[in-house]
C-alpha cells in the first residue's frame, strides 16, 4: 500500500515536472515567436540572391523603355498603379507611352532601398523586373578595380596598351586562332592591332556573365585591359 501511494506520488511529481518543463519549452517559443524579424534593405538583398543583376543607370535609354513598358502591361488592368507613378493612367503600350516618365526611374531609386523580410516580398520582385539589368563582364573588371577596360578610340592601332595586348594574344594563339578572328593568316603577322581584335574585345566585355571562374570573364580580364 505504502509502496503504491510512493510510486503514485513519484509520477505525479515526474508528471508535473513535464508539464512545468513542457510549458517553460512553449513559454520559449512564445517569446521568439513575438520577436520582430529583421527587415533588410531591398538592395543588399539582391547583392545576396541575385549576384547575376546589377542596378540600371538613369542613362541606360533603352533599358527603362523596356522596365517601363513591362510595367505598364503588369498595371494596364488597374486603375492605381502598383507604385503610384505621377500621372498614371489606365493605358496599353504605344509610342506614347514609351516616354518613360522621370517618376517611374525615380521610383527605383527609392525603392531600392526600402526594407523587407526577405526575396520573397512583392517589391523585391519588381525592383529586379524593372530596375535592373544583366550584370556584364565589364561590370566584373570595374569591380574588381585592378584593371581598367582598353577603349576603343582614334588611336587604338598605335596604343601602347593594345598594342601589348595582341601580342600577347597572338603568343598564346600562334597554332590556333581562339576568337576566330577574321583574315588571321594575314593579321596574326601584323604589329598594327587589327580592328577585328578590338571588336571583339568590346563584344565580349558587353556579354552576360557574373562569375569570376567563367572563360569569357578572364579572358577579357588578359587581353582587353590594363593596370588600373
Amino acid at each position: 500500500m505504502t509502496s503504491s501511494l510512493l510510486a503514485k506520488s513519484t509520477f505525479g511529481v515526474v508528471g508535473l515536472g513535464t508539464v512545468i518543463s513542457g510549458s517553460i519549452y512553449f513559454g520559449k517559443d512564445l517569446v521568439f515567436s513575438n520577436k520582430p524579424k529583421t527587415k533588410t534593405s531591398i538592395e543588399e538583398l539582391i547583392d545576396k540572391f541575385n549576384s547575376d543583376k546589377r542596378f540600371a543607370s538613369v542613362s541606360a535609354t533603352d533599358h527603362w523603355k523596356a522596365a517601363w513598358q513591362a510595367y505598364i502591361e503588369d498595371n494596364k488592368s488597374s486603375e492605381k498603379d502598383a507604385w503610384n507613378i505621377d500621372g498614371w493612367i489606365q493605358t496599353t503600350i504605344s509610342e506614347e507611352t514609351v516616354k518613360v516618365p522621370e517618376s517611374f526611374i525615380q521610383a527605383c531609386e527609392m525603392n531600392r532601398s526600402k526594407e523587407v523580410l526577405d526575396k520573397n516580398d512583392v517589391l523585391y520582385s519588381q525592383v529586379v523586373k524593372y530596375c535592373t539589368r544583366d550584370a556584364l563582364v565589364r561590370d566584373l573588371i570595374n569591380e574588381t578595380g585592378d584593371k581598367t577596360l582598353l577603349q576603343k578610340d582614334g588611336n587604338f592601332r598605335n596604343d601602347a596598351h593594345w598594342k601589348a595586348a595582341w601580342d600577347l594574344y597572338k603568343t598564346d594563339n600562334s597554332d590556333t586562332n581562339k576568337w576566330n578572328l577574321t583574315n588571321w593568316p594575314t593579321i596574326k603577322g601584323q604589329a598594327e592591332v587589327p580592328d577585328s581584335f578590338v571588336d571583339e574585345c568590346v563584344k565580349k566585355s558587353q556579354t552576360p556573365e557574373y562569375r569570376l571562374e567563367q572563360s569569357i570573364y578572364t579572358e577579357v580580364l588578359k587581353y582587353c585591359t590594363k593596370d588600373a
